[in-house]
């Protein structure tokens, strides 16, 4: 009976651990995301900014946490839902701010699945939390991409800004998850990023310019398409990292963002510059 009474105690104190360091990388995302926003802000003299969304999702034990941040918007018209294995992120056009689209597909969700949706105005961020239908299996941390020398210095500090906060993320669970190590009932639990990402669309002397950051990816698997006047990234899944015995530990998640453009684009004189992490897509605006 003692027995069980300390599970309870812990698993209580636990949670509450728990829910106080996710606030904390919520705060290192808001922080990061907002700053970058202030420094484009400051340097852009020659582009206008028409949208912008970034998406940093990892993976607990028991649920996958999704970090959106939408700035320029109103979270309440903001559309989530969750169907056939897939979370959809629905924006629509907001001011200056075109409609933003983006599916997630996640593994070992129940369908009938009930997304938590916590919408944080103040901080232009949602917190999605779609709960497991089983356990997942614990991994280890995917290792980060070196830094590529990127000539743009505004593409070069969001991927050094994305790679030091996914560090700090991770920093904030290794030190608050530490007192809990030796406990068996929580050596199951891990949180695990499975992908940060974002992406830009600016005005830029007669084009539009889509900037995808997606660290880690391999820049030829990612497709890009336009129909119309919606432009598609899709990134299918692929395996991270592997054991020293060749046993694979972790996959990355498929998934895809679509942009509605301004107006209409002269398609088949789309340019697609694929970086390290990076694709820079131009896309010369129709007469």
């Amino acid at each position: 009976m003692r027995a069980q009474e300390t599970a309870k105690s812990d698993s209580s104190s636990f949670s509450e651990k728990e829910k106080s360091w996710e606030e904390k990388m919520s705060d290192v995302f808001r922080d990061v995301w907002r700053g970058l926003g202030a420094d484009k802000n400051a340097r852009s003299m020659t582009s206008t900014a028409l949208a912008t969304a970034s998406v940093d999702l990892r993976e607990l034990e028991n649920s996958y946490t999704v970090r959106l941040h939408l700035p320029n918007r109103n979270l309440d018209k903001v559309q989530i839902t969750w169907e056939n294995d897939i979370l959809r992120i629905a924006a629509p056009a907001e001011g200056k701010a075109a409609p933003y689209q983006q599916a997630i597909a996640l593994s070992r969700v129940a369908p009938d699945a009930k997304p938590q949706i916590e919408r944080k105005a103040q901080d232009n961020m949602i917190v999605v939390t779609v709960p497991k239908s089983t356990l997942g299996k614990v991994v280890p941390p995917l290792a980060l991409s070196p830094m590529p020398s990127a000539p743009d210095l505004w593409d070069q500090d969001v991927l050094a800004e994305m790679s030091r906060m996914q560090r700090q993320m991770d920093r904030i669970v290794e030190e608050s998850f530490s007192p809990y190590r030796s406990t068996p009932l929580f050596q199951g639990y891990f949180n695990q990023l499975r992908f940060g990402s974002s992406v830009d669309l600016q005005e830029e002397n007669g084009n539009y310019v889509v900037r995808a950051y997606l660290p880690n990816r391999d820049m030829n698997n990612v497709n890009v398409t336009v129909k119309d006047l919606t432009l598609t990234i899709e990134a299918k899944a692929e395996d991270g990292d592997k054991s020293k015995d060749g046993k694979q530990l972790s996959q990355k998640a498929y998934y895809s963002q679509l942009l509605t453009l301004p107006g209409p684009v002269k398609i088949d004189k789309m340019v697609i510059d694929r970086k390290t992490d990076m694709l820079v897509i131009t896309l010369p605006k129709a007469s």
